[in-house]
């Protein structure tokens, strides 16, 4: 998060409409958060254990570290031209061990974002993502039409992971052939997930370059984030290739990344002090938003998300005594959130990692919050991890996700964005509310442009401080647009067929524009700070869909489930749920009646769509 100098009283800001990153300390890829003050993005101090203990009754850490099992450590060094040993690869005939070419998701050199900086060193280390094809991706996306299809027999009849692993992800004997094949070449696999999808490995550069017959180079990639510092990613000029056999299972290396940084997570500094900020009036705070997007008659009914639980995803750990500060200090007392480390300990607290659950637990104080936490925001750890999760979310009890990682959609490889997309459509069929930032370039970004997932656009809101509205504008940096990799799904045409032949973003909007009265409050670095970014939309939203969620339960509902469908084929919600965004634009799209892109279909009133969507 970078960002801007302060906004002035009358709105405006110089510099809070830049687009910005993620604001964990590894700057890898972006997240959606515009800021108005800098941050710091790592505690420094030297101990070594994670403190647990909190300074107030009302505070109790809730943390479970969830470390994902690790299948294999050792390097297996074996010569390519010894026998394998009695593996898998022993039923292999000759010809399928033929080098194939193969598409990759390793970013090439782009003029402005990836400068070619010559060779990496070939004793360096790598770590890297596998990937596995799902079985009869038509089927599933077929499947994925009809269960969203009110007129359909199936409507809502989503399915279970074991049925899931019978149709549709890898075989067993598929996932075993590749790890066969990557330790066959020195290569040393740590991690698969549960999906069987996504296989990580590692080893040295010249290792990889060998096995996939290339050269991993070095080079600078630019900041996402406003203001701050180039930094150093693995890139490729020459394409790749695989064995025909395991190019006939497998799309390719998906990411290949630096190592994780190693070290231990150093012990939250400061006190909990529950004291709300000065100039309140200034920003947003959580009784404002629930009255902004009426949130607030569902409190008064009693419901507050609880029995719910909401999936966070970050690429860092949270400070949890300024979470901590932040929500008591607006009377919200609950505890911290469940955190579930996916691959390597995460090292440093990030604010994207702390901002998220505060507000989603803001918003649905009742609700459990689970965190999976991966130890960085590259694409290796982010990947895996959001794979993963659609695996733990129905065994954790959450119904909910809600991602702020979110890249630009034009900086990454195809194979990056093809790989969130069939992980969200393996979360979708099972009835998953997954929630991903639009962004902060006025542009589509990763994950969002996933017609599996729901993009939160990003608006600029005038209320009162007891959150009257007065207007509400799209914002002109809301991500949006046509995606670059997926055909529109036919829950959208109608709106949208006439605009472009891809799916289209955004879906809905919530306030992120970074102004005086738009932007959100967070306890930050021992202070109250004001941000702006869709990184604050898209968790606020997220408990906002716990409370609904919480009350049609109670009423004999279904949870929202695969959420998108229900948005475009209920005329009654859209007319209804939503306050219609009519003016404002990004440089590309306008606002509009109805339907547009750089809002969809408008802010929530969130207390009518709970009763009214199917």
């Amino acid at each position: 998060m970078s960002a801007s100098a302060s906004a002035d009283e009358d709105g405006e800001s110089d510099t809070a409409a830049d687009e910005v990153g993620s604001t964990d300390t590894d700057p890898d890829e972006a997240g959606s958060s515009d800021s108005s003050t800098d941050e710091a993005t790592e505690d420094t101090t030297d101990t070594t254990e994670e403190s647990t203990e909190e300074t107030t009754e009302e505070s109790t850490e809730e943390t479970t570290e969830g470390s994902t099992e690790e299948t294999t450590t050792e390097d297996d060094t074996t010569d390519t031209e010894t026998d394998t040993g009695g593996s898998p690869l022993d039923e292999i005939p000759e010809e399928e061990w033929e080098p194939v070419p193969n598409p990759d998701g390793v970013p090439q050199p782009l003029p402005g974002v990836y400068t070619d900086l010559g060779p990496a060193d070939p004793n360096d280390s790598f770590r890297a993502l596998m990937a596995l094809d799902v079985r009869d991706r038509e089927g599933l996306d077929a499947f994925l039409f009809d269960v969203s299809d009110p007129l359909s027999s199936i409507y809502g009849q989503y399915l279970t992971w074991d049925e899931l692993v019978e149709h549709h992800l890898p075989e067993q004997d598929t996932v075993e052939l590749l790890e066969a094949w990557l330790e066959f070449e020195g290569l040393s696999v740590n991690w698969v997930t549960t999906s069987g999808m996504y296989t990580h490995f590692s080893g040295l550069v010249g290792q990889f370059n060998e096995a996939f017959d290339t050269e991993l180079r070095l080079c600078e990639r630019t900041n996402p984030q406003i203001g701050q510092p180039p930094f150093i990613v693995y890139c490729t000029t020459d394409s790749m290739t695989l064995p025909a056999f395991v190019a006939g299972i497998s799309p390719g290396v998906i990411t290949c990344d630096l190592p994780a940084e190693e070290g231990s997570l150093p012990n939250e500094i400061g006190d909990i002090i529950a004291d709300p900020p000065d100039n309140l009036s200034w920003g947003l705070h959580p009784e404002r938003v629930a009255n902004i997007y009426d949130v607030t008659p569902l409190y008064d009914m009693g419901y507050d998300g609880s029995g719910q639980a909401i999936a966070v995803m970050t690429g860092s750990r949270p400070h949890t005594k300024w979470m901590q500060t932040f929500w008591q200090s607006f009377g919200i007392v609950r505890p911290n959130p469940i955190v579930v480390e996916m691959l390597e300990p995460a090292v440093f607290r990030g604010i994207e990692a702390t901002l998220n659950p505060a507000w989603a637990g803001a918003m649905a104080p009742g609700a459990e919050i689970i965190q999976y936490a991966a130890p960085d925001t590259r694409n290796t750890s982010s990947l895996w991890a959001f794979n993963e999760a659609m695996y733990r979310m129905p065994v954790d009890g959450a119904k909910v996700l809600t991602t702020s990682l979110a890249h630009r959609e034009d900086a990454e490889p195809k194979l990056v964005r093809e790989s969130y997309d069939v992980s969200a459509a393996i979360g979708s069929a099972q009835g998953l509310t997954l929630l991903s930032a639009g962004g902060n370039s006025g542009e589509t970004d990763t994950p969002g442009s996933s017609p599996y997932m729901t993009a939160v656009g990003g608006t600029r809101v005038y209320s009162t401080n007891q959150g009257v509205v007065q207007d509400e504008v799209a914002w002109s940096e809301s991500g949006s647009g046509e995606t670059l990799s997926f055909p529109m799904p036919p829950w959208q045409v109608e709106v949208a067929g006439d605009l472009a032949t891809n799916a289209m973003t955004v879906d809905l909007a919530l306030a992120a524009a970074p102004f005086i009265g738009s932007a959100y409050w967070i306890y930050w670095v021992g202070d109250w700070e004001l941000y702006g970014g869709t990184s604050f939309a898209t968790p606020t939203f997220s408990g906002m869909a716990a409370v609904m969620n919480e009350y049609r339960e109670d009423n004999g509902m279904e949870p929202l489930g695969f959420f998108n469908p229900k948005l475009y084929y209920s005329t009654q919600a859209q007319s209804q749920g939503f306050r219609d965004i009519t003016t404002g634009a990004t440089d590309d799209w306008a606002a509009g009646a109805g339907w547009d892109v750089p809002t969809g279909w408008g802010a929530p009133i969130v207390d009518e769509l709970a009763q009214i969507l199917p």
